[in-house]
């Protein structure tokens, strides 16, 4: 409640609202890289996360992703995401915190390369943002319920071509490898073209499915 709008000392009025999540993503605190929105939005859709789902996020980062994923998954739902750099993990807390999803996200120092330690079969989805998360996919198996999903971002092709080899071996199903580019459009006068200034390549998003 308050004002609708402030005018500046140079006259210019800016309309007063109360911040969203998008607002909130912007404008929190960062800790090393965080994910964009356009790849975040892929994870979302293509695992499919509900309400009341129990997701594992393994390479919390800032917390970007583990703050949408506490969003979709509601107050019935949990999210436990793990990062292994304690300074990392206090800015990702505090950042949960200000999203209102204290009661959702749980934010814990963990190294996971040394296994998990939800017990078997029990977590819907897990999402890994790890420089070698082959290497957590057989314990990632094991925690997550049969027909579960599981979404890993690489940075780099090589990395992801090693996420894709070791999910065949464990039997994993409809694995895919996408990559997100968007293009916002920029609107003229002269004529309307593609924004000059755009973010292309982020990362390679890999998607598998336990059976």
């Amino acid at each position: 409640e308050g004002a609708e709008s402030v005018e500046s000392h140079l006259g210019h009025r800016f309309a007063v609202l109360d911040p969203d999540l998008i607002d909130i993503y912007e404008k929190m605190p960062r800790a090393g890289s965080y994910m964009l929105k356009k790849d975040m939005g892929m994870i979302l859709g293509y695992l499919g996360v509900g309400t009341g789902a129990v997701v594992v996020d393994a390479g919390t980062g800032s917390g970007a992703l583990a703050i949408f994923l506490g969003n979709v998954a509601g107050t019935s739902g949990r999210v436990y995401s793990y990062e292994h750099k304690p300074e990392f993990a206090a800015v990702a807390e505090e950042n949960v915190k200000t999203a209102g999803l204290g009661d959702v996200v749980s934010v814990g120092v963990r190294d996971v390369l040394e296994g998990f330690r939800e017990d078997t079969g029990t977590v819907d989805f897990v999402t890994l943002d790890l420089n070698e998360a082959w290497k957590t996919l057989e314990e990632a198996r094991r925690i997550l319920r049969r027909g579960g999903r599981i979404a890993i971002y690489n940075p780099y092709i090589e990395h992801a071509r090693l996420v894709h080899n070791r999910l065949v071996e464990l039997g994993f199903m409809e694995i895919q490898t996408l990559e997100s580019v968007t293009r916002e459009m920029e609107f003229r006068v002269q004529g309307t073209r593609p924004k000059t200034s755009r973010v292309g390549h982020s990362g390679y998003l890999t998607f598998a499915r336990k059976v």
